[in-house]
């Protein structure tokens, strides 16, 4: 019985009594193109038309083929369909196999037009485990040039390839040979996720191959949850716009380290026997140091991968690293806690976290324990910013308590002191993270509010598309938006409340988002 997948036509053409349209599909390996090539031959029959993109779908292929004998024409016909290859249904997930610019070669070969000459000239590919990416032929256009992409396993195998191309009295012209990383762009039948693993591979500058693989296997499974939850939630994300958003991610912080990290200082505050010092960093939270004494206090970090430079613009401003005892976390997020580690591990200051961090932390997953229904698709983007941004967790951190007794309507977890000033760390309910907490100073009037109550107008435009990469990759940022949007409202009234208080001692209450200027709690009003 005839299949929509193989329609025979007569042909008006005095050479070939009856045309083939046929739509293949392969598997994605060496060999696979060569099988089909042969098959035509053992029955005579020629190649008209062959189109075959691995990036468009690494399975199907379009052919046409011409033959005098309608009976050999249904013999090919079911003999693919007894062997499957003509099942719209049978696919191969995308998968990742070229790793290396270096084992892609681009050329045009000049084949015979009669049977048997592309599955030979394919057979020999499939000797030297070169996987065609991409092949276009059309007898319309050029009886006797076919354009070929294929990819060997490693780029000494090219050579070898030529050279038995050589051998075999073949002619050719060679587009490329090796591909650079300028003309990747240029190399048709890529996937996606072989793609990118290209260019994170240009924008990490690195050759460690293990954590690529680890990297682009937590963007597919964050790319097929996204996609899967935004069709579920009525929306349509693509593939390729999610891991274009992943690389953004990526390059806006990398390409801000060393010579181009630039920061900008924030006004310090001078609050009796502490000053308040605070640096926007070009990526990540904010740098927020107490200075009391001989110590200093950080108020989260950023990026991991800032250390360095973090350490020399302190030093830069005349305050010393090694003076950092304490570092006390709002949350794990890596943009706020992400260098704490490395502080630890040099100059060993305590770091300070939430209890429910250890299971965000072990899991690495940000909303592990929250019961969000974007728990899942957190976990991938965790690994993700964790591992591009250079996330170092300390080795041993100290947890925060249990609850003391309450202020604004938060519960009152833990204490510090600086210079007789006391700090309180209230904790939230966990509409953004679950182990979300604020840092009050109630003598210095300072609230640390990390990603709550941030002055958007002292945002750039940069600043607001770095920030709004994560919610394109997870939908939300947040745990549970409506819970956070009530927690924003509570945690409002109470900054307005205790700045009240604080002006009857002719002070005033000063927040502090995690990204963005500091401000006066006034502008809340």
């Amino acid at each position: 019985m005839q299949t929509t997948r193989f329609r025979i036509y007569s042909s008006e053409d005095f050479e070939r009594d009856y045309l083939g349209k046929i739509t293949a599909f392969l598997d994605d390996r060496p060999g696979s193109i060569a099988n089909l090539a042969n098959l035509f031959a053992k029955y005579k029959i020629n190649i008209l038309y062959f189109a075959y993109n691995r990036s468009m779908h690494p399975n199907r292929v379009l052919v046409e083929v011409g033959g005098s004998s309608i009976e050999a024409l249904h013999s090919v016909r079911d003999e693919m369909s007894e062997t499957g290859l003509l099942d719209s249904g049978w696919h191969q997930s995308m998968e990742l196999d070229v790793i290396d610019t270096r084992n892609i070669l681009k050329i045009d070969v000049q084949l015979e037009h009669k049977p048997g000459c592309l599955g030979t000239f394919a057979s020999l590919l499939k000797d030297h485990s070169a996987n065609m990416i991409y092949m276009t032929y059309d007898a319309g256009i050029s009886e006797t040039t076919a354009g070929i992409s294929l990819a060997t396993r490693n780029p000494q195998e090219i050579d070898g390839l030529l050279k038995d191309i050589n051998e075999h009295g073949y002619s050719y012209s060679i587009h490329y040979k090796g591909a650079g990383q300028r003309e990747i762009d240029d190399v048709i039948g890529l996937n996606l996720l072989e793609r990118f693993f290209l260019r994170l591979k240009q924008v990490l500058g690195t050759e460690d191959l293990d954590r690529l693989r680890h990297l682009v296997h937590s963007s597919k499974l964050l790319t097929e949850t996204l996609v899967n939850f935004s069709m579920e939630a009525g929306k349509h994300y693509e593939e390729g716009e999610v891991l274009t958003n992943i690389l953004a991610f990526a390059t806006a912080s990398l390409s801000r380290t060393g010579a181009a990290f630039a920061y900008q200082r924030l006004p310090s505050l001078s609050l009796g026997p502490v000053t308040f010092h605070a640096f926007k960093i070009p990526t990540g939270a904010n740098i927020c140091l107490l200075e009391g004494g001989e110590d200093l206090v950080m108020i989260d970090g950023s990026y991991g991968h800032y250390y360095a430079d973090v350490k020399a613009m302190m030093r830069e401003n005349g305050l010393d690293p090694g003076r950092i005892r304490s570092i006390y976390l709002t949350h794990a997020d890596a943009d706020h806690a992400g260098m704490s580690g490395y502080f630890a591990e040099e100059f060993g200051s305590q770091v300070y976290l939430h209890r429910r961090a250890r299971g965000v932390l072990e899991h690495q997953n940000r909303l592990w324990g929250a019961g969000s229904p974007i728990e899942g698709l957190n976990q991938y983007f965790t690994i993700l910013a964790n591992t591009l941004t250079g996330m170092k967790e300390p080795e041993t951190w100290i947890s925060y308590g249990e609850a003391s007794g309450q202020l604004g309507g938060f519960d009152i977890i833990d204490n510090f002191e600086l210079e007789g000033q006391i700090f309180r760390i209230l904790e939230c309910s966990a509409g953004h993270v679950p182990e979300q907490v604020f840092i009050v100073g109630i003598d210095s009037g300072l609230v640390f509010t990390a990603d709550y109550l941030i002055l958007t107008g002292s945002l750039t435009q940069t600043d607001r598309e770095i920030l709004n990469l994560p919610k394109m990759m997870l939908t939300s940022t947040n745990a549970n938006s409506v819970l956070f949007k009530q927690e924003m409202a509570k945690l409002r009234e109470f900054i307005l409340a205790f700045d009240k208080d604080l002006r009857a001692r002719h002070l005033e209450a000063v927040v502090v988002p995690g990204h963005g200027d500091w401000y006066p709690a006034s502008l809340l009003a």
